[in-house]
């Protein structure tokens, strides 16, 4: 299944506010800095592909696939941020920023050899445990 970028950040945004349990639309849509209605029509296309159970004026949760998959977005971003802060000396605002970008173009394979180039980092620099 292949994921446009909005949709990624859409998961890892859910996984972030609480990954088990309904998140509320406003919530979201505040995260995200887009109008409700916005965040509602992403929910109700996440809602289509099995990644989300949406619920009408109140909210959507994590499907266990969207949660798996929203892990994985996260761990990216974490590692990406390690990689910058710790490796090449950003600091963490401009780390977070680069790592947000290029979440969505990482491979498996790279994410594999980034994990062991770093050790294994269990916390991201921000100290959040990575999943």
């Amino acid at each position: 299944m292949r994921l446009t970028r909005s949709m990624e950040n859409y998961l890892e945004e859910m996984y972030r506010i609480r990954s088990h349990g309904i998140i509320r639309t406003s919530d979201l849509s505040a995260r995200m800095k887009v109008k409700p209605a916005s965040a509602t029509q992403m929910l109700k296309k996440l809602h289509g592909m099995g990644l989300v159970i949406h619920h009408p004026y109140l909210g959507a949760e994590l499907t266990d696939e969207g949660r798996k998959l929203a892990a994985e977005v996260l761990r990216r971003h974490m590692l990406l941020e390690c990689l910058f802060h710790e490796v090449l000396g950003m600091d963490l605002e401009s780390a977070y920023d680069e790592a947000s970008r290029m979440k969505h173009e990482l491979f498996r394979e790279t994410e594999l050899a980034l994990m062991r180039y770093l050790g294994n980092p269990s916390r991201c620099p921000h100290g959040i445990p990575i999943p």
